[in-house]
C-alpha cells in the first residue's frame, strides 16, 4: 500500500522525464496499459505516430489518434496501403502542428490531399517532407509540393521507382517525358522553396548539373545536398554547388567514370580558392575522379571538415590523401575509404597515425587489408565507435599481436564476407573490443560455434548479432552465451529445436529473429522460442524447411507483441488470412 501511495504522489514531471528516456516510441504501448495516469502522460508526450495498416483496418481512420496525441510533430506513412489522400486530409483537419511527414514507399504523391493540407493552417507548419522510393514521381508532383508547402526546410525525393515503360519509351528525352523528375522540376523547387536547407535528389537518373546550379543559386540557405546515383552529374556540378552555396555544410554525390572522368573532361580545372571560406563539414564523393590537386585545395581551405568519403574514387595517390588527413586529424571523425584498391596494410597503418579523433571508419572491399592493420586501428584510434571491414583479407596474415591495449569505445563491428577470418582471430578481436554491441559476421565461412561461444564470453554487452550464411556453424544455440540480444540474424544455418529453446531461454528480450532458410528445426522449436521471447516483434521464417504456414495463426494469437512475420510460403497465405492477422496487429508478408 505504501508503494501505491508513492506511485500516486510522484509528480507527473518526473514521469515525463522517465518516459522521455525510452529509446523507442513503441515502448509507450506497454507503459500506457499500466494505469490511467501513465496513459495520460504517454499520450501527452508522444511526438511521433506511425500509421500502420492494422490501425486503419480496426479504427477506419486516424482522427481519434490525432485527437489523442496532442503533441504530435511527426507522422510516418511508410509503406501504408490504403487511401493516402484521405489520411493526409485528416491530418489537415486536425489542429496539430505537424512538422515532419514521411510518405516513403507509396505508389505516388497524394496530390489532392497535399492541396487540402497546404490550404490549412497546419500545412504551413510542415518543415520536413520525405518522399523516398515513391513508385511514381514526376515534375508535376514537385510543382504541387512547392506550391503547397512553401516553408519546407528539408525535402527527400530520392530513388523514385519510376516505371518508364518499354525500351523505346525509355529513350525519350527527359524534357518531354511526363513520368520522371527532370531539371525542370528541380528548377521549380529551387524557385519556390526559398527556406530549403536540406535536399536529397539521389537516384533521379535524368537530372544534370543544371539542377545543382539552380538549387545552389535559388536556395540561399541550402546547407545539405545529397545527389548520389545521378548519371548526368559531373565535377562541374560539384564545383558549382560549392561555389554558389556559401552555407553548404554537407555534400554527397557521384558521377559516371565513363562520361565524366578526368581524361574525358580535360577542361575541368580546380580553382585553388574553391573551398576557401566555405562551411563544408561533410564531403562524401563516390565513384568520382578525384585528383591530388582537388585534395590539396580542400587541405588548404581550412574547412571545419568532420566527415570525408571517397568511396570507389580514382585519380589520387596515397600521398594526396595522407597530406589531407594530416591537416584535418584534429577535426575528422568519419572516414569512408570503401573500395580503394591501392590501400595496403603499410599505407593504412601510416594513415591511422593521423586518425586519433576518428569515431567511424569504413574499409569495406579494401582487399589488401588484414589483421595487422585492424589492430593498428585499435591502438591508434581510441575513440572509434564503428568499424566496417567487410570483404577484406582480415585473418589471412595470421598476425595476432599480443598485449594490444583494449579499445572500449568500439561498439559496432562489420566483418561480413571475410573468408579468411578464423576463430583465433575473432577471439582476439573480441578480447580487444569488450564493449561491442553490434557484430556482423555474415558469410564468414571459417567461423565455428567455438569462436561464437568465445566472442560471447568476451563481449557480454552484445545486443545485435548477424550470422547469416556462416556455413561452418553447427550446434548453434547449445551453450548460447548472449543474454542481452535484441536482434539475431541466423539465416541459412542449421539450428535444432534444442538450440532454439536455449536461444529463447537466454535471449528473453529478443525483438527480431531471422531464421530464413534455416534447416534442422520443427514447428515445435519455433513455438518454444516464441513462447519464451515475450517482446518479439519480427520473425522471419521464409523458406524454412519443415515449417508450414499452419503455424501462422498460432504465432499471431500466442504472441501479441509480434508486428511482422515473414511466412515459410508466401503464396499459400490467402488475403482473408492476411486481413485477419492485420486486425490483430501483425503484418504477414
Amino acid at each position: 500500500m505504501a508503494g501505491d501511495r508513492i506511485w500516486d504522489e510522484l509528480p507527473e514531471d518526473c514521469w515525463e522525464l522517465v518516459l522521455n528516456r525510452l529509446d523507442n516510441h513503441r515502448h509507450f504501448e506497454t507503459v500506457s496499459l499500466v494505469c490511467k495516469k501513465l496513459l495520460s502522460i504517454s499520450n501527452r508526450i508522444r511526438c511521433r505516430f506511425v500509421v500502420s495498416n492494422p490501425t486503419i483496418m480496426v479504427y477506419g481512420s486516424i482522427s481519434r489518434f490525432l485527437g489523442r496525441f496532442h503533441q504530435l510533430k511527426r507522422i510516418d506513412l511508410v509503406g501504408f496501403i490504403g487511401d493516402l489522400d484521405r489520411v493526409v486530409r485528416e491530418i489537415g483537419e486536425s489542429e496539430l502542428a505537424i512538422e515532419v511527414l514521411n510518405i516513403s514507399y507509396q505508389r505516388g504523391i497524394p496530390v489532392e490531399g497535399f492541396r487540402e493540407l497546404g490550404m490549412k493552417k497546419n500545412g504551413f507548419s510542415l518543415r520536413v517532407l520525405i518522399c523516398s522510393r515513391v513508385w511514381v514521381l514526376r515534375d508535376s508532383d514537385l510543382g504541387v509540393i512547392a506550391d503547397c508547402f512553401p516553408n519546407l526546410e528539408r525535402l527527400d525525393i530520392s530513388y523514385p521507382e519510376n516505371d518508364l515503360g518499354s525500351p523505346q519509351e525509355r529513350r525519350l528525352d527527359s524534357r518531354v517525358s511526363p513520368r520522371i523528375v527532370s531539371d525542370n522540376g528541380v528548377e521549380v523547387l529551387a524557385s519556390k522553396l526559398r527556406s530549403l536547407r536540406r535536399i536529397n535528389i539521389s537516384g533521379n537518373q535524368f537530372i544534370s548539373d543544371r539542377s545543382l546550379v539552380n538549387l545552389s543559386k535559388g536556395c540561399e540557405f541550402l546547407a545539405e545536398i545529397a545527389a548520389l546515383d545521378c548519371s548526368f552529374l559531373s565535377q562541374s556540378g560539384l564545383f558549382s554547388a560549392i561555389r554558389n552555396c556559401r552555407n553548404l555544410a554537407s555534400l554527397s554525390m557521384n558521377a559516371s567514370w565513363n562520361t565524366h572522368s578526368a581524361s574525358s573532361n580535360p577542361s575541368i580545372a580546380v580553382d585553388s580558392s574553391l573551398f576557401r571560406g566555405r562551411a563544408l563539414r561533410d564531403l562524401d564523393l563516390w565513384q568520382m575522379v578525384v585528383s591530388d590537386e582537388l585534395l590539396s585545395s580542400i587541405k588548404e581551405a581550412n574547412l571545419p571538415l568532420k566527415k570525408l568519403g571517397l568511396r570507389y574514387c580514382q585519380g589520387f595517390t596515397f600521398n594526396g590523401i595522407q597530406s589531407l588527413l594530416i591537416v584535418y586529424q584534429q577535426s575528422l571523425n568519419h572516414l569512408d575509404l570503401e573500395g580503394l584498391a591501392f590501400l595496403s596494410n603499410q599505407s593504412m597503418i601510416a594513415l591511422s597515425q593521423h586518425l586519433h579523433e576518428l569515431s567511424f571508419i569504413s574499409l569495406n572491399f579494401c582487399y589488401n587489408l588484414s589483421s595487422s592493420m585492424f589492430f593498428a586501428l585499435m591502438e591508434n584510434c581510441p575513440f572509434l565507435k564503428e568499424i566496417q571491414m567487410e570483404s577484406t583479407s582480415i585473418g589471412r596474415d595470421g598476425c595476432i599481436t599480443n598485449n594490444i591495449k583494449k579499445n572500449t569505445s568500439v561498439e559496432i563491428l562489420g566483418l561480413g564476407r571475410n573468408k579468411y577470418l578464423s576463430d583465433t582471430t575473432l577471439v582476439k578481436i573480441g578480447s580487444v573490443c569488450p564493449k561491442l554491441k553490434c557484430l556482423n559476421l555474415s558469410s564468414c565461412s571459417e567461423i565455428t560455434k567455438e569462436g561464437i561461444d568465445e566472442i560471447g564470453k568476451c563481449c557480454s554487452e552484445l545486443i545485435e548479432l548477424k550470422l547469416n550464411g556462416c556455413y561452418g556453424l553447427s550446434g548453434l544455440g547449445i551453450g548460447f552465451p548472449f543474454r542481452k540480444l535484441k536482434v539475431f540474424d541466423a539465416a541459412w544455418l542449421r539450428i535444432s529445436d534444442e538450440g532454439l529453446a536455449v536461444i529463447g531461454g537466454k535471449c528473453i528480450g529478443l525483438l527480431r529473429l531471422n531464421l530464413e532458410g534455416c534447416s534442422g528445426m520443427t514447428e515445435q522449436g519455433v513455438k518454444v522460442v516464441v513462447e519464451k521471447c515475450k517482446s518479439l516483434r519480427e520473425l522471419n521464417l521464409n523458406r524454412c524447411c519443415g515449417i508450414k504456414n499452419d503455424i501462422l495463426a498460432w504465432l499471431v494469437f500466442a504472441r501479441s507483441s509480434l508486428r511482422k512475420i515473414v511466412p515459410p510460403n508466401h503464396s499459400s497465405v490467402s488475403e482473408p488470412q492476411r486481413n485477419l492477422f492485420l486486425r490483430h496487429g501483425c503484418i504477414v508478408s
